[in-house]
């Protein structure tokens, strides 16, 4: 992604007539600011408070059981047992490979799988990752199904696995990430990456055939808009530009330290 010139305001003095300007419309904008700070507190209180009726009703839809996958610093909380084994394996399919990346592995893996995801997700979405919380969110499989397809092919339980892996991604970097705020593009790229590269050679072969495109060619092309506008196609090209062998381990941990995808 080229970067951009940042052009630094010119801090000199106004001109007379500017600041009579400036003094006529101060108590228009001390308006504006009167009626939108109370505005912006109440939809604050309103995120706030979806959260926390979330959180209730999260609780009192199905008993949930908690486990702790075999062999991995896991927990799954869930109400169906056969969904909570399959984020296990999904779990392990992306800690096993960014560990073989040299990432560090969290020490705490937290999974909920729900039947509704938390209000600051997209509806769209079938899963994510609230870094406040580092938790995972992931949709119980019969609500997942609901959505028909996903990469283009008929929803199946190996691509719930393979959406664990994604959101469990997420998490995994986050931990690794040596800047305080990595771009969009920097966090879906090593959880699309990890997503495809961990997913059943067979799916990933039908995914790769729907999609029909070709490489990300450098940064520049990964930008924010490109991603908004077709997430999972953006995967599948940031898979095909991992797999060039100039980018590979050594790219990933570029992203983590700042040097390649920044704003």
């Amino acid at each position: 992604m080229a970067k951009g010139t940042f052009h630094r305001r010119s801090t000199t003095a106004l001109s007379a007539k500017k600041k009579g300007s400036e003094s006529r419309s101060f108590g228009f904008r001390k308006s504006i600011y009167a009626v939108a700070a109370p505005a912006l507190i109440v939809a604050v209180g309103v995120g706030l408070w979806q959260q926390v009726l979330f959180n209730k009703a999260v609780k009192a839809e199905m008993p949930v059981k908690e486990s702790r996958c075999s062999g991995q610093k896991v927990v799954v909380r869930s109400p169906v047992n056969a969904d909570a084994l399959i984020a296990c394996e999904g779990a392990r399919d992306a800690i096993e490979f960014l560990a073989s990346q040299d990432l560090d592995v969290p020490n705490d893996v937290p999974i909920e799988i729900v039947m509704k995801l938390p209000p600051v997700v997209s509806r769209s979405a079938a899963g994510g990752y609230l870094e406040s919380e580092r938790r995972v969110f992931i949709l119980v499989y019969s609500e997942f199904r609901n959505l028909k397809t996903w990469f283009g092919i008929p929803i199946n339980r190996s691509l719930y696995r393979s959406l664990v892996s994604q959101e469990v991604a997420h998490l995994a970097a986050d931990y690794n990430f040596k800047i305080p705020q990595p771009s969009i593009q920097a966090k879906e790229y090593m959880a699309y990456i990890t997503q495809l590269s961990t997913m059943e050679p067979a799916l990933r072969k039908r995914v790769m055939s729907h999609f029909q495109c070709k490489a990300f060619e450098g940064d520049w092309q990964m930008c924010t808009t490109i991603y908004m506008f077709d997430c999972m196609g953006f995967g599948v090209r940031a898979y095909l530009h991992f797999l060039n062998q100039v980018n590979g381990r050594d790219y990933l941990h570029s992203i983590l330290s700042g040097k390649a995808l920044v704003e």
